[in-house]
């Protein structure tokens, strides 16, 4: 099965997922941008509402200049609040606190006398100009209009002494035009509700000398000239943050109450500048907390998730698919198995039957030359058919894949020296060994054993034996099994029990010498001394693990017979 055909269902549900996701990103971005437009012209609205306010408020103070220029003269108080009357009954007049006028005279005694006088005759107050200023002229304030307490308030006032104002007027006067000044706190404020704000003067000059009179000024509180502008029916959802030059901290003069909307897909924004008379403003306008996107995002979202699902659907429909060819396929295959295992299970009987008593006459001429008296060889081979039937058994349960090592050693150990053997003394990881190893183990363990009963440390009631066995890695070298094999006693061996121990030439050290060297690929070494015995086997662990057969081809079943 190739690896594209197992990625399918994966394939699919990424590609319709991507697709639809791209689909839903793209609907995202239209969306976001026919929003983004349509607050843009919302914005522009705003801006153009403010822009409005302020035009109409500088036509108030230019239609009061050519009240002043009409009459070549600065015009009466009386003539000036009738005038002023009839502009406050418009709609043009909210948000500017009044419109004045401030005489330009020299600085001295006979000015201020002049002024006090003025003020006297406009507004029956006796007041002189102040504050007191070191500058070479005055402007203090002689008429304003409407007559309310803030506006009386600031009569006589001297604007010419404020840096701030000072700049606008010298402004005004030299380019002989309009000029508004940065933002400051008007004169009209109280301490309990105190506002930014600024002025616009415009100068008015003698009608036959040219010589500047003084300047037509309006007053203007920002709070209330932008609500005026931009609480209009209909209110536009909208926060406007505005700046008297840079957007920085010390140049803030209006928010709008409440904070910016944060709503996802309506995180607008509109930087832009106006001019005021001369003076630059910089607005930020953002989406207010009760704004609504034109279009809802909403479809967007939904175009996503029908993407995830119907990838869903598509991509379970394809496993579902594959699933079903995969257990008709499977069905065939394991019917197939069944007929072949059972085929060769006949053939590997037929050749184990014939390795089983080749085997076994093998041992039988061995211990026939090796034994001195019938009875005797009747007990040596009886023994040894019993290890194999051990092992054989062992394989058995596990239909020849494996035995287990410590399984195989107890159960040997235990035939030889009944069940008061100690497994307390037999220790090693757990190692299935393969059928061949499993035969050649038996037979070793059977030998080892037999000879301690007969010669080493087992015919003693205190004899000890050990058996432990692990896995070792030499530096660049494969995996080996290493078994110890200690018999120890409390008394010495008789010198000639020793010496049997030792010995290398008879029939069961030939055997236990070719079953692991030829067999299994591996060495055994012993080392005997007075107390006992030990021996060490070393043999390829890849030559001992057991690894589950793979199902037999029809080529290897004709194999099998033909052996």
């Amino acid at each position: 099965m190739s690896v594209l055909y197992r990625l399918q269902p994966a394939l699919v549900f990424f590609v319709v997922v991507l697709v639809g996701l791209l689909t839903a990103a793209a609907s995202w971005y239209t969306i976001d941008q026919a929003n983004r437009m349509s607050f843009a012209a919302m914005a522009d609205r705003s801006v153009q509402r403010l822009r409005d306010r302020i035009d109409n408020h500088m036509l108030l103070i230019k239609s009061t200049e050519a009240l002043f220029a009409g009459l070549g003269e600065v015009p009466s108080a009386e003539q000036f609040r009738v005038f002023i009357g009839r502009l406050q009954k418009t709609e043009q007049f909210s948000g500017v606190q009044g419109i004045g006028f401030a005489r330009y005279v020299r600085t001295g005694p006979q000015s201020d006398e002049a002024i006090a006088a003025e003020l006297d005759r406009n507004y029956g107050i006796l007041r002189a100009p102040w504050p007191e200023t070191s500058e070479e002229n005055r402007t203090p304030i002689v008429l304003l209009e409407p007559r309310t307490d803030r506006n009386v308030a600031a009569l006589g006032y001297d604007m010419f002494s404020e840096p701030t104002r000072r700049k606008a007027i010298v402004a005004a006067l030299i380019e002989q035009r309009m000029r508004a000044s940065s933002a400051l706190q008007l004169v009209q404020e109280t301490a309990g509700d105190p506002q930014s704000g600024f002025l616009i003067y415009m100068p008015f000059f003698a009608v036959n000398s040219g010589r500047p009179l003084g300047f037509v000024y309006a007053p203007f509180r920002v709070t209330n000239l932008f609500e005026s502008a931009l609480k209009r029916i209909p209110v536009l959802p909208i926060h406007v943050t505005a700046w008297d030059g840079k957007p920085e901290t010390s140049n803030l003069i209006y928010e709008s109450l409440g904070d910016p909307g944060q709503r996802l897909g309506a995180a607008h924004t509109v930087m832009t500048t106006i001019d005021v008379a001369g003076q630059t403003w910089t607005l930020e306008i953002r989406p207010s907390e009760v704004y609504r996107s034109p279009v809802d995002q909403t479809r967007s979202f939904m175009l996503a998730i029908a993407s995830l699902l119907l990838a869903a659907a598509l991509a379970t429909s394809s496993r579902s698919q594959q699933r079903n060819i995969e257990v008709g396929e499977a069905l065939r295959q394991e019917t197939e198995r069944a007929l072949t295992e059972r085929e060769f299970l006949l053939q590997e009987m037929k050749h184990r039957i014939k390795n089983m008593i080749a085997r076994v006459l093998a041992i039988s001429r061995q211990t026939a030359r090796s034994s001195e008296s019938l009875p005797d060889f009747t007990q040596s081979f009886n023994a040894r058919l019993q290890a194999m039937a051990a092992s054989q058994d062992l394989l058995a349960r596990t239909s020849w894949q494996g035995a287990d090592l410590k399984t195989l050693l107890s159960q040997e150990l235990k035939q030889i020296f009944g069940d008061e053997l100690d497994e307390a003394h037999l220790n090693g990881p757990a190692i299935e060994l393969n059928e061949t190893a499993a035969q050649a183990f038996g037979l070793a363990f059977h030998e080892l054993a037999t000879n301690s009963l007969k010669y080493g440390s087992a015919r003693y009631n205190s004899g000890i034996l050990k058996v432990s066995w692990t896995l070792k890695r030499a530096t660049g070298q494969p995996r080996e099994l290493v078994l110890n094999w200690s018999e120890r006693s409390e008394q010495p061996l008789e010198p000639q029990e020793a010496e049997v121990v030792g010995h290398k030439g008879g029939f069961g050290t030939r055997l236990l010498d070719a079953t692991m060297r030829i067999e299994l690929g591996g060495a055994i070494s012993s080392a005997p001394h007075s107390y006992g015995i030990d021996v060490t086997i070393t043999v390829p662990f890849d030559n001992v693990i057991s690894r589950r057969k793979p199902p037999v081809s029809t080529k290897a079943q004709r194999k099998r017979r033909a052996e």
